[in-house]
C-alpha cells in the first residue's frame, strides 16, 4: 500500500514540471503527414493515424520475433515481487507499457507504468496503474525519483537520440541499485543476405545509404549503434546480454517460424517506408515527396523480392545496474 501511495504521488506530478514551462506548439502537417511540434527539430517520422498503425505492427512483430513475450527472459525482477516500477522511454502508441500495465496489474498486482513520449498519440483510455507523459527523454526528467525504477526499456529509439552514453548514465541513475534491470531493444536495418550480395545499386541499398546519412547529418543517426555493448559496460552496468535475431525481409525462408517472423516484418517496414524517408530524404537533401515516392516504390519491390533473400538484424540487449557492493564506475 506504501508502495503504491508512493508511485502515484511520484506519477500525479504534472508534466509542467518539466523545464517545458509553456504549451507546447501544435503539430504540423508537412507532405501529407503530420508531425508533432514539441521539440519537433528532434524527430524526424510523423505521428499520424498511419504512423500509429505502423507502431502497433511492429510491436506485433517483436512479440512474434521474441517468442511472444513482452520483454526479454533475461530480464527477471525480484522472486515473489509482482510490483515492479516501470518506466518505458519514447513509449510511441504506448502499446508496450499497457500491454506491461495488464500483466504487472491484474490479478491483484501492483505493477507501476509510466512511458515518456515527446508525441501526444497514446489513447485516453489505459489501465489505472498506467500513465503518460509528454517529454522529451533527453532533457532532465523532471518529476521522477532517482533510484526507484525496477526496469527501464527502450524499443526503436535509432534516429531519436544525440548522446546514447548520456541516456545510459540518466537509466543508471534512475534504475534500482542491484536490482534495477535495463532492456534496449533495435534493429540494424543494414540489409544482409547469406548468399551472394545485395547489389549496392540496388534500390535497397540506395535507401538504406541515403537514410543513414539523411539521419547523421541531422546528429540522430538511426544506423545500429555497434557500441552498444562497450557503452553500457563503460557506464558500469552488469549482467549485460545481447541476443541478435535474424528477420527477413519477407518470408523467403524454408523454417516456419522465421516465415512467421518475416511476414510480420515484411508488414511493418513496407507500410513504414515512407514514414521513415520523408522527413530525412526531405528536410536534409531537399527531396520532393515524388522523388520519394518513386524511391520507396523501388525499395518496396526490393523489399518483396524472394530473389534477394536479404534479412536485418534485430538486437536485445539487457543490464542490471549493480549494487553499492559490486563494482562500480564513478558517475
Amino acid at each position: 500500500m506504501i508502495v503504491a501511495m508512493a508511485m502515484a504521488n511520484i506519477l500525479s506530478l504534472p508534466p509542467a514540471a518539466s523545464s517545458d514551462h509553456q504549451l507546447p506548439p501544435p503539430d504540423y502537417y508537412e507532405n501529407g503527414r503530420l508531425y508533432h511540434g514539441f521539440h519537433k527539430e528532434k524527430y524526424m517520422f510523423p505521428c499520424d493515424e498511419d504512423e500509429k498503425d505502423r507502431y502497433d505492427i511492429f510491436h506485433k512483430f517483436f512479440q512474434v520475433a521474441m517468442g511472444g513475450v513482452l520483454h526479454s527472459r533475461n530480464t527477471k525482477f525480484t522472486k515473489n515481487y509482482d510490483g515492479p516500477r516501470i518506466l518505458d522511454l519514447g513509449t510511441g502508441t504506448g502499446i508496450w507499457a499497457i500491454d506491461m500495465a495488464d500483466k504487472y496489474g491484474s490479478n491483484n498486482g501492483t505493477g507501476e507504468v509510466l512511458g515518456l513520449d515527446l508525441a501526444k498519440i497514446q489513447p485516453a483510455t489505459i489501465p489505472d496503474n498506467l500513465q503518460f507523459w509528454q517529454r522529451d527523454i533527453e532533457s532532465p526528467w523532471f518529476g521522477l525519483e532517482t533510484e526507484s525504477w525496477d526496469m527501464i526499456h527502450i524499443r526503436m529509439l535509432s534516429g531519436g537520440i544525440v548522446s546514447w552514453p548520456a541516456l545510459y548514465q540518466k537509466v543508471w541513475r534512475y534504475l534500482k541499485p542491484q536490482v534495477g534491470r535495463f532492456e534496449q531493444v533495435e534493429i540494424d536495418f543494414t540489409p544482409r543476405t547469406d548468399f551472394g550480395e545485395i547489389p549496392p545499386d540496388s534500390a535497397l541499398a540506395t535507401w538504406m545509404r541515403l537514410l543513414f546519412d539523411a539521419t547523421h547529418r541531422n546528429r540522430r543517426p538511426l544506423a545500429y549503434n555497434a557500441e552498444t555493448g562497450m557503452m553500457l559496460q563503460n557506464q558500469g552496468f552488469l549482467d549485460i546480454q545481447e541476443e541478435v535475431i535474424q528477420i527477413p525481409l519477407n518470408p523467403w525462408p524454408d523454417d516456419p517460424r522465421e516465415k512467421d517472423i518475416a511476414r510480420w516484418y515484411n508488414l511493418a517496414l513496407t507500410q513504414g517506408l515512407e514514414a521513415m524517408t520523408l522527413g530525412p530524404l526531405c528536410r536534409m537533401f531537399n527531396w520532393t515527396k515524388d522523388d520519394v515516392t518513386r524511391l520507396i516504390t523501388e525499395v518496396r519491390r526490393d523489399v518483396c523480392s524472394r530473389k534477394i533473400r536479404a534479412y536485418n538484424n534485430l538486437h536485445i540487449w539487457t543490464a542490471r545496474r549493480p549494487g553499492a557492493s559490486e563494482v562500480t564506475i564513478p558517475l
